[in-house]
């Protein structure tokens, strides 16, 4: 009899199963949403326009029916105490962390395509504020798209604190490298390039 040894799970593999905090979970069997599938949806105004709400509403789908979840703040959605690799690592996108990071380009790039392309600096500052204060007051709809993409991907993984102020402080350098000038709109057009057509 010949045994096969079993294969240890890598960080990618421990990330890439969903565990939904409870709310996100009671929300998504509620509006009979498959929560393995579950994305941030943005609601469409008149004229194919992303519509204002208020960030706490988060609407998801999984790509058929959507979901209405109630998020109160980022913060409590941090759990555990893993920490993220170094800057120098987090540069390249690790693996374990490309969910993360295609969650919250995915939505903004979808943002842009119903709205407008917002500047490289606009980029720098949210994203910076989003690392410093994830909880601050809104400043707007591209700041609200970012604050409940992240909150979808605090909810579906288990991110810790440090992990989230990583990302968020790659999101930032990305948009800082691509930034040539005050009016510049190359990140976008980067994000457009690497994950719009995937």
């Amino acid at each position: 009899m010949w045994f096969k040894k079993r294969r240890e799970r890598s960080d990618v593999d421990a990330l890439d199963a969903v565990q939904p905090v409870e709310s996100l979970r009671h929300a998504a069997s509620e509006g009979g949403v498959d929560v393995a599938r579950l994305r941030l949806s943005i609601p469409l105004g008149n004229g194919d326009t992303a519509l204002r709400s208020t960030r706490n509403e988060v609407w998801v789908s999984d790509g058929g029916r959507h979901a209405l979840w109630r998020v109160d703040a980022l913060r409590p959605l941090f759990r555990g105490d893993r920490q993220p690799p170094p800057d120098a690592a987090m540069e390249r996108y690790p693996p374990e962390y490309v969910r993360f990071f295609a969650g919250i380009e995915r939505s903004v790039l979808l943002f842009c395509a119903l709205t407008r392309q917002p500047t490289d600096a606009e980029f720098l500052d949210l994203y910076a504020l989003m690392r410093r204060r994830p909880d601050g007051r809104s400043l707007g709809p591209l700041h609200d798209v970012i604050w409940q993409s992240a909150a979808v991907a605090l909810g579906l993984r288990p991110w810790s604190e440090a992990e989230y102020t990583a990302v968020l402080g790659q999101l930032a350098r990305s948009a800082r490298h691509f930034k040539l000038g005050p009016s510049s709109r190359n990140y976008i057009g980067y994000v457009q390039q690497t994950i719009g057509n995937s």
